[in-house]
């Protein structure tokens, strides 16, 4: 039987928390190259398997209602189970998902992947969440999140490059349909995770829950409900949703955008992609640091997220310019400055989701994530049948930016000042 969590005191800072937080970032670019090889490759299995559009946009779709589920299940789950034990149970089975797609023989078999994939691939945040929250103070949270956030950049920088060369070296020894291979072999990586997982983190670290931060933690020794009743967490759901939104409707359409309506190769699409991605964990990395930096010289923690998530929604409020870009580097600039905010919103959001409660943590993130990723399964037939309807992708990808700059002002009227946390709690 798995070992359940208890409440024990909080643990002396450790060094090894940085070290957590790394590892962590590993798990999220293995779980963002198992989920983008599909995006890097959709020219090729859309001809392969016959699909359109909307055909696409369901692919995506049952990803997220699955994620959904995946979610608010593993919520619950680390809420009661130890981290240590259903993080790399998790990995395992998105692992195993990823390598199945490369055996997909049709529309209905890639569907089935992608729902495994997305019901173990949710486990990322609940574990990932509770985790930072154990081992860091809140002044480093939105810097520990970024560290852990930025996997999805870094994943998404790296995985063009892997892809592309997976597809040429597949090529040269004369495979067919090559775009199967990246899936086998990019999904066999999460194993070597799970070995440094149990081989680098000390059970002790990983394996309690911290006990309620009292400024800020009004519903942790109550039920869940309590959290549900929080307006706290209603404006964090109008923002969870906000974001995701954004960040997920260019990882969908991007690489198709680029590559049939502006005319880049799968050599020049996974060049630009490589650098955006790049940009977003440079956003990560920079919004984390930005809002540790204004703690340290006086400034009042809830105002230096609140800064924080102003500057990136300003940056993606430029999306709207995307449609009447030349094919240029303007374009590429626009593009780039989107991608710097649109990831630049997360740390934020999880700092503000870790003041809600310690004792339902994981049901707090695998609740919102959930909220976010049945929110996208709901829109992305709706993008595919705009993308069909129009023959193009700028409309959608044009329109998505906007909603972080409304969810700031909901945060704004929802999150009541008594209930900012100051970096000592």
């Amino acid at each position: 039987m798995l070992p359940t969590t208890v409440s024990l005191p909080p643990p002396t800072a450790s060094p090894l928390r940085w070290w957590v937080c790394l590892l962590l970032m590993q798990a999220t670019i293995i779980n963002y190259m198992d989920r983008m090889t599909l995006n890097q490759l959709a020219v090729e299995i859309k001809a392969s398997l016959h699909l359109d559009d909307v055909q696409y946009s369901a692919l995506e779709s049952i990803f997220s209602f699955a994620f959904a589920i995946g979610a608010v299940g593993t919520g619950f789950l680390v809420d009661r189970i130890s981290v240590r034990w259903v993080y790399p149970l998790a990995v395992l089975g998105w692992s195993l998902a990823g390598m199945l797609t490369g055996f997909a023989d049709s529309f209905g078999m890639l569907l089935a992947c992608r729902f495994a994939l997305g019901i173990f691939e949710a486990a990322n945040w609940p574990c990932g969440i509770r985790t930072t929250r154990a081992v860091l103070k809140p002044e480093e949270r939105s810097f520990g999140n970024s560290l852990f956030q930025s996997g999805t950049a870094l994943g998404a920088v790296m995985t063009p490059l892997v892809v592309l060369g997976i597809v040429k070296w597949a090529e040269a020894y004369g495979f067919s349909d090559t775009w199967r291979i990246p899936f086998r072999i990019i999904g066999a990586v999460g194993l070597v995770w799970i070995a440094l997982w149990f081989f680098t983190i000390p059970a002790r670290m990983v394996q309690t829950v911290p006990p309620a931060d009292a400024s800020t933690d009004t519903a942790s020794s109550g039920r869940f409900s309590a959290v549900l009743a929080d307006r706290r967490f209603w404006a964090l759901f109008v923002a969870v949703i906000a974001i995701n939104i954004t960040w997920h409707g260019y990882r969908t359409w991007l690489p198709l955008f680029l590559r049939q309506q502006r005319g880049y190769s799968l050599e020049a699409m996974s060049a630009f992609t490589t650098f955006y991605y790049l940009l977003a964990d440079i956003g990560s990395w920079t919004i984390g640091l930005l809002t540790l930096g204004m703690c340290r010289r006086g400034v009042e923690l809830h105002t230096s997220r609140l800064i924080a998530f102003f500057t990136c929604a300003v940056l993606t409020l430029g999306t709207v310019s995307v449609p009447f870009l030349p094919n240029n580097w303007i374009l590429q600039a626009g593009l780039l400055a989107v991608a710097f905010g649109a990831l630049g919103l997360f740390p934020t959001y999880f700092a503000l989701s870790q003041e809600l409660s310690g004792k339902h943590q994981g049901k707090v993130t695998g609740t919102l994530g959930a909220c976010a990723h049945i929110s996208l399964a709901i829109i992305y037939p709706l993008e595919g049948w705009v993308c069909q309807a129009t023959q193009s992708y700028a409309g959608v990808l044009g329109g998505v930016g906007v909603f972080p700059l409304l969810a700031l002002g909901v945060l704004l009227w929802l999150w009541p000042r008594s209930h900012t946390a100051s970096p000592q709690s």
